[in-house]
């Protein structure tokens, strides 16, 4: 796509720059004081205008198709990268905008995760203290780890500053936020309790 872009304006170039610049630049030079014509002489305009196509011209018509050429190309190279600063502007806004309103759902959402959360990591810490029966000590340390890893999701969403997907599916038309190192450093930053002992 960008080189048929960049093309079509070399190729408008050239054209451009036979069919227009070319005897235009003709009749310019027939202006200067060493040619006494009058500007309103139209037959005078005309001959320029049919020598200027004129295959004794041609010479001079395929530099004017060479400097058009590469004007045309300067200008395709400048538009497409103006086109792709565009671009990357547009999706830079749109990824603010997705971030900012993740950012104010997670506020929601992390009041009332984060209410329930406590409740259930609260208890799931008491009673590991009193329980000593090895089987429900064992199901309560897996209920204070998935407590942990909610809290530990909540606080990674709440604090991204850039969203990047992978594929939740096998076939990739379902994606999920990208939290996995997120996720590992607040885990570790948390105590895990150690399933050996009593806490």
């Amino acid at each position: 796509m960008r080189k048929s872009k960049i093309a079509w304006f070399t190729l408008a170039g050239m054209v451009s720059g036979f069919l227009l610049v070319h005897p235009f630049a003709m009749m310019a030079y027939t202006l200067t004081p060493q040619h006494e014509r009058l500007p309103l002489d139209l037959s005078f305009w005309v001959r320029e205008l049919r020598l200027a196509f004129s295959p004794g011209m041609l010479h001079m018509g395929l530099a004017f198709i060479l400097l058009g050429g590469v004007t045309g190309t300067s200008l395709g190279a400048w538009y497409l990268q103006k086109e792709r600063l565009a671009a990357a502007k547009l999706e830079s806004q749109q990824r603010l905008a997705a971030l900012n309103t993740l950012r104010e759902v997670m506020v929601t959402l992390a009041h009332y995760i984060r209410n329930a959360n406590v409740v259930i990591g609260g208890f799931s810490v008491n009673l590991l203290k009193q329980v000593t029966d090895p089987e429900l000590k064992n199901r309560l340390q897996l209920i204070h780890q998935a407590s942990r890893q909610i809290e530990a999701v909540v606080a990674s969403l709440q604090n991204l500053t850039e969203i990047n997907t992978v594929p939740y599916t096998a076939d990739g038309q379902a994606r999920m936020i990208d939290l996995k190192k997120e996720l590992e450093a607040h885990l570790a930053a948390s105590k895990l309790p150690d399933s050996r002992h009593d806490p």
